[in-house]
């Protein structure tokens, strides 16, 4: 029995389960069957006493079960939760003696866990969620315990409603027991919730269960069934497209009990998710939970700690975002940046835009996710959240990043709590007044500046772009940008160093570049003695700069000599840790 990461989103992951020479993706349902309860057809991954090629279990403690040949969950000695810790680490002990592929554990043991089993099973997992903070204590002290690639199952978990925030929470495996108890009731089980069937006067459902009329035991299982089926789909595929936070967030609408779970995930375990998270991603649709999501507060904090302003950069003008992203393809920004372009020495201006859930967002970020990638709901209120968070971002910001003068350009609704600056914006921010007042203003402001040519600013551009990415900037002084925007080609001495590519926002490297980030010490992957002529798989990592997200661009040495550069396909821990899966795609290696 093996697992193996294939696939990151944020916490969550696609994993590949091999059993018995099957291969199952997990998120999964282990699907019960038994002489009375079938699974249905599409089920691949059973717990069975009856089956060959199932999971098996072997009792308990009290009432232990003849071992059956193959892979079986060991008899389980479990306490419940709220017993004191003591008695869990002797329960551990126990379950610890008797572990194989599959362990039982306790999270209030951690440190008894064995580490070389595959898969662990969450004990009490069923008490625990009814408690979110219980429960999200426990998955993270037991995932921080068994690391990255072994697979976490919570038993008796698995309504459709549950399945996108277990995946969120790094659960691998749930099951069919709720949905067989659930069917037992009466209750139809859907992504958003559970109806009894007397309140269903017409089915919301078209799975061949609910064509039928009849509404008997059978009949209502095979819905739940079904309906879970889907949804583990629906959240593999979010997962495939970067977009399982937004399915997470879409289920908590509907279920306070989730969004207090998110709330509590986001309040108080940033690090948890943000290492886990990769640096790029798919759409962010943004709802009311989305103002502390990892990522998001992620280029927040970068924006403040890692972000270097451009030097030339004098003049501050705060800008509203657009619909459309990047906001430099947008007709609002194309009229402000003819309005900057019309004064005399438009280089020495910044624009910086200020935004919900972001907060601020310099132009050069434009195309770093999420700043390109976020879409919001407009309608000019702002929530005390909103307002607290933008103010606290753009004060942090001015006192790290000096200028001489601001021109504040944001609409009354936003200027009336942002109290900075020379306000220009009469009504829209490009009516006729507006964008007049505006460009009076850049007159006056850009005087007596010594001018800055075009070259010389996107070279600060790119530095400033690299400081957010790397935390540090690693071009030395008499760099060269050639190419259209975004797509900047970044040389040095007649050697290209490296490339914005548009699509990431980021800066891609070659080997000459690579160097400068080793000669730094930054975002460096230490391997065993060999060029890598393609993929890096992580059984050849010997250690790994712990500031490394899957996605970041990365520098393979050995030694303190440069061997590759490519993109990380895992964290810097997780690259540490594992003894399969690809580290780090390789884009240029040294010949």
């Amino acid at each position: 029995m093996r697992f193996e990461s294939i696939k990151r989103d944020c916490t969550s992951r696609i994993g590949k389960l091999e059993i018995k020479g099957k291969e199952i993706l997990t998120p999964s349902i282990l699907w019960y069957s038994s002489e009375r309860i079938k699974p249905p057809l599409f089920s691949s991954f059973l717990l069975s006493l009856e089956e060959s090629d199932a999971i098996s279990h072997s009792g308990s403690f009290f009432y232990p079960m003849p071992e059956k040949k193959g892979v079986s969950i060991p008899p389980s000695f479990v306490h419940p939760y709220a017993f004191p810790p003591e008695l869990h680490k002797e329960e551990e002990s126990w379950n610890r003696e008797h572990a194989g592929e599959i362990q039982i554990i306790s999270p209030k043991a951690v440190d008894e866990i064995h580490e070389d089993t595959t898969i662990y099973v969450l004990s009490n997992a069923r008490e625990l969620f009814s408690n979110p903070r219980n429960f999200i204590r426990a998955v993270v002290d037991v995932r921080n315990r068994i690391g990255y690639q072994k697979a976490l199952y919570a038993p008796g978990l698995g309504e459709p409603s549950h399945i996108a925030i277990l995946s969120y929470f790094t659960i691998d495996i749930f099951d069919s027991i709720p949905l067989i108890e659930k069917a037992r009731m009466g209750i139809y089980l859907f992504p958003e919730g559970g109806y009894s069937g007397e309140n269903l006067e017409e089915m919301p459902c078209s799975c061949p269960a609910c064509r039928e009329e009849e509404r008997s035991f059978s009949s209502i299982l095979e819905h739940n069934y079904y309906a879970a089926f889907s949804e583990l789909k629906r959240v593999r595929n979010a997962i495939r497209n970067n977009e399982l936070r937004n399915l997470v967030e879409s289920r908590a609408a509907s279920q306070p009990e989730i969004a207090s779970m998110l709330r509590i995930m986001d309040g108080e375990y940033y690090r948890f998710q943000e290492e886990r998270c990769p640096v790029s991603g798919g759409r962010v649709i943004c709802s009311p939970l989305s103002l502390k999501r990892s990522d998001i507060e992620r280029f927040r904090r970068r924006v403040i700690n890692r972000y270097v302003k451009p030097s030339s950069a004098k003049i501050l003008l705060l800008l509203p975002c657009s619909a459309k992203k990047p906001y430099s393809y947008s007709k609002s920004h194309s009229a402000f940046r003819r309005a900057i372009n019309s004064c005399k020495n438009p280089e020495v201006v910044h624009e910086v835009i200020v935004t919900s859930p972001l907060g601020i967002v310099p132009m050069e970020l434009e195309m770093i996710y999420p700043a390109a990638h976020y879409d919001i709901s407009v309608t000019g209120e702002w929530s005390l959240d909103e307002r607290e968070m933008v103010k606290k971002q753009l004060d942090l910001y001015v006192r790290k990043n000096e200028y001489d003068a601001v021109i504040n350009h944001l609409p009354e609704e936003m200027a009336e709590f942002i109290d900075i600056g020379e306000k220009t914006c009469r009504g829209h921010p490009v009516s006729a007044d507006s964008i007049e007042n505006l460009s009076k203003a850049l007159d006056e402001k850009v005087m007596g500046y010594e001018k800055i040519t075009k070259n010389a600013r996107r070279i600060e551009n790119v530095k400033s772009i690299i400081s957010y990415q790397f935390g540090g900037n690693i071009l030395p002084e008499g760099c060269r940008v050639k190419g259209k925007y975004p797509n900047y080609k970044i040389f040095y001495r007649g050697k290209q160093l490296g490339m914005m590519v548009g699509s990431r926002g980021m800066v891609s490297l070659t080997i000459e570049g690579g160097e400068m980030l080793a000669e730094k010490g930054l975002y460096c992957v230490e391997i065993e003695d060999f060029v890598p002529h393609g993929s890096i798989f992580a059984i050849g990592v010997k250690d790994a700069d712990r500031e490394i997200r899957c996605g970041d661009e990365v520098v393979a040495t050995h030694d303190g000599e440069v061997r590759a550069v490519g993109v990380a396909e895992m964290s810097g821990e997780e690259m540490v840790e594992s003894s399969r899966g690809i580290a780090v795609k390789v884009r240029h290696h040294k010949k």
